[in-house]
């Protein structure tokens, strides 16, 4: 695993019984950021046939596994997609650190609330179309150092 290759069906079997859930994200995170860098593509509508998909656990905790074990499982090339739409913005977005390096959004979805939502997860969005094609790179996320220096503004 520490040299990067695909997991087999039974390493996948032990490691879904494994208790510690931040221990296997950071796993498929590391593999993620292997495969595809610090970068997260999104589509706005459909996503292309070479997309593994999640479906929705019982619990949060049960579909974070479910994208940890399928990242560690996929081939380098296969994207793992998460969905604002089936697993909502909140779990979607925890995806992106637990091995997911797609993101699916319903075509009603802002885009600068998608591109947010990546730099919130300390990721670099990029919008692509439905073959991966690059349709438009995003500036890296502000470091939280700086994100932090500055006063957050509370609404009254």
């Amino acid at each position: 695993m520490a040299a990067g290759e695909r997991l087999t069906a039974e390493d996948v079997e032990a490691l879904a019984d494994a208790d510690d859930l931040a221990w296997l994200g950071r796993l498929a995170h590391g593999r993620r950021v292997a495969a595809h860098g610090e970068r997260v593509t999104f589509l706005v509508g459909e996503h292309g046939p070479d997309a593994v998909s999640v479906p929705v656990g019982a619990s949060p905790a049960e579909t974070l596994r479910a994208f940890a074990l399928a990242r560690l499982a996929a081939p380098d090339n296969a994207h793992v997609t998460g969905s604002t739409a089936v697993h909502g913005a909140p779990l979607a977005q925890l995806a992106l650190n637990f091995g997911a390096d797609d993101l699916l959004v319903p075509a009603d979805t802002d885009r600068d609330e998608v591109v947010h939502l990546i730099w919130d997860a300390g990721l670099r969005p990029v919008e692509r179309d439905a073959e991966h094609n690059v349709v438009r790179e995003y500036d890296p996320p502000v470091p939280l150092a700086e994100r932090r220096a500055e006063p957050q503004r509370v609404w009254a």
